[in-house]
């Protein structure tokens, strides 16, 4: 029996296998081009999903690359601003100026020096509140926003942070006999514990009592203060490849990451001490000058008379020990400013030998991608060439078979 070929299935048959030809001439060229061992998942599902988990890795390293070089940057203008501070400002200025005030063969320039400690108070915030990019740098969690602002406080210049008095602790505790009752009820109390007063208000407290108003200023200083030490303890967390684990949600494991918070507090100090001084470094400044003002040239002694701000209502016996314990405390702020200039050395030293370090990770798991992922090129250009000969060979046949008619059968 035979079998009769007729020139619609030829067309068929050559149609079906000139596509198959074609797509295989397109994987081919696709290799070339792309220089990619597979182009879908399905053409090699297990080095697909290997690359996939090479990528991931390969992304996630790239971006702590980038967060370690933007806080590195962070850090390193941090230090050396904070190496200008401490050498050019306070120990060539400040210190300077405040040991020669307090020696009596050079206290006739006394009032001169003042101007040089409140300047010295004023380039020392102004160097605290540099913005790096958009950010400031020593602004803790908050950095759209400046952190140091001076304000008069009942006519005397004060330094802020964030808001907060940095002399905040400094009000004494009332006497415990005048201690309203509304003062042991926690729910009179907001969070930061400052007393409610809208609702002390509405419960019918006199908040006009001297004793309340009393107690209601304590508080409220108390809770700034809190405020103040919550704000040098706050984080940033960053993941700089460290494993960034939580114990529990919004509770990063510590050591997993690093915190990118800089804290101008940690700095130059904030609260008061027990003699009733101030802690923060520009504030030590200002009242030491503030002492000085009051020197007078005649009398050669320091005058009660010309005292004002910090130094009023002090004896002149008394402003000469403030302005030597004033030198003393102002030199443990100059020796703690430069116990956190070294911490913040060694952190920079850190971030740059993890730079280092995830660098040559990127380029280890760039090479493994491309182990996985890179064509022979040499074999992909054979491979090429050869499903190109086939394919114009393809042609060329098709152009013999098909070029015959029905007429040319029937004759």
């Amino acid at each position: 029996m035979g079998f009769r070929i007729t020139t619609n299935m030829m067309m068929n048959s050559y149609r079906y296998n000139l596509q198959g030809s074609t797509k295989k001439l397109a994987d081919a060229r696709d290799k070339v081009l792309t220089q990619r061992n597979f182009n879908s998942y399905a053409e090699d599902p297990a080095a697909a999903t290997q690359a996939f988990r090479l990528r991931r890795d390969y992304y996630q390293t790239y971006t702590q690359l980038n967060n370690t070089k933007n806080i590195y940057s962070k850090y390193n203008t941090a230090w050396n601003n904070l190496g200008k501070i401490k050498t050019d400002l306070v120990d060539k200025s400040a210190i300077e100026s405040a040991i020669r005030g307090d020696n009596g063969t050079t206290g006739e320039a006394r009032r001169a020096l003042a101007t040089v400690l409140r300047e010295d108070a004023e380039s020392l915030v102004h160097a605290l509140n540099q913005k790096l990019g958009d950010q400031f740098i020593f602004a803790g969690n908050d950095g759209l926003n400046v952190p140091f602002e001076w304000k008069d406080v009942d006519g005397q210049r004060t330094l802020f942070y964030r808001g907060i008095n940095v002399n905040s602790g400094s009000v004494p505790e009332p006497d415990a006999a005048t201690k309203p009752a509304w003062a042991n009820d926690p729910d009179n109390f907001k969070e930061n514990g400052a007393p409610d007063l809208e609702k002390l208000g509405d419960a019918g407290v006199d908040l006009d009592d001297p004793d309340n108003k009393n107690w209601i200023t304590y508080y409220n200083d108390q809770a700034n203060f809190k405020m103040l030490q919550d704000m040098s303890e706050e984080q940033l967390y960053i993941d700089l490849g460290m494993g960034m684990a939580e114990s529990s949600p919004n509770n990063p494991v510590n050591g997993s990451y690093f915190n990118g918070a800089l804290c101008g507090l940690d700095f130059c100090g904030f609260g008061v001490d027990g003699d009733g001084d101030p802690k923060n470094l520009a504030m030590i400044m200002r009242e030491m000058a503030d002492i000085f003002d009051t020197w007078d040239e005649e009398t050669q002694s320091f005058n009660p008379a010309l005292a004002k701000d910090s130094a009023e209502g002090l004896t002149s016996k008394e402003l000469e020990d403030k302005a030597y314990r004033l030198l003393n405390k102002m030199t443990a702020a100059r020796d703690h400013l430069s116990e956190q200039w070294v911490e913040l050395d060694a952190k920079s030293v850190f971030l740059q030998s993890n730079e280092e370090r995830l660098s040559t990770l990127l380029m280890d798991t760039n090479t493994q991608i491309l182990d996985v992922e890179q064509v022979d090129l040499a074999d992909a250009i054979t491979t090429f060439s050869w499903q190109q000969y086939c394919y114009n060979a393809a042609l060329k046949i098709g152009n013999q078979l098909l070029s015959q008619s029905l007429i040319d059968y029937m004759n």
